[in-house]
Formats: C-alpha cells, structure tokens, sequence
C-alpha cells in the first residue's frame, strides 16, 4: 500500500510540473511600440498565448481606439477589439489565445496596432 501512495504521490507531481510550460517568447520593437508574444503550455501540450504591448513613442497622452492583431503563417491570426494603456503605456493580456499545437521558435510573429500611432511589428524568438 505504501508503494501505491509513492508511485500516487510522484505521478501527481509529476502531472503539476509539465502544467504551464513555458515555451518561446517572441519580441519586437518599431518606432512607437514594441511588443511581445508569450507562450506556455498546459498538460496536454496546448499552446496558451499572452501578449504585452508598450507605446514607447512620445503622444501617449494622444493615443485613442488602440486596436492590436496578432498574425502568423503558423496559427491562424487574432485579434483585440480596442485596448486600454496603463499610464505607463503598457497593455498586458494573459491568456489571450489559445491554440491545439505549438508554435514554432522560427515562426515569423507579426503584430499590427492600428489606431492613432499604427505600426507594424515583426516579432522574434527572444534569447
């Protein structure tokens, strides 16, 4: 009985130690934003996808109806309706989209912020 509750015990830690992996975190920088993509995976190997977005232009006080889309040729693209900075003109959404398989470390990342100061920002495995 004592060696079913060892193999219980270490199969359940071991179950909670592969739970939100993490995996590649892609970052990019243009003239006015920079951006990132983070990503983890569950148990099953599902990719979770975070992003974090900061203006890092100089009209932060002028920004309004900031909206943010997240393509790939290795995921099918998404979007965020209108986003809402932080006074350091940060956004952050954990969790933000989730997909059955995992991104490759050489995808090519591209994220668009439309809005009063749009850009477009090609996002890469960071070290």
């Amino acid at each position: 009985m004592k060696n079913i509750s060892m193999c219980m015990f270490g199969l359940i830690l071991m179950l909670v130690s592969c739970v939100n992996n993490s995996g590649p975190t892609f970052k990019g920088e243009g003239v006015n934003w920079s951006g990132e993509l983070i990503t983890k995976y569950d148990f099953w190997s599902k990719e979770s996808q975070s992003i974090r977005i900061t203006y890092i232009g100089e009209n932060l006080e002028h920004l309004s109806k900031t909206k943010v889309i997240v393509d790939s040729p290795d995921f099918l693209g998404w979007g965020i309706g209108t986003i809402e900075l932080d006074d350091e003109g940060s956004y952050y959404r954990g969790d933000a989209f989730e997909i059955e398989t995992k991104t490759p470390s050489s995808s090519k990342i591209i994220l668009t912020i439309e809005g009063n100061e749009s850009e477009t920002i090609s996002l890469g495995v960071s070290s």
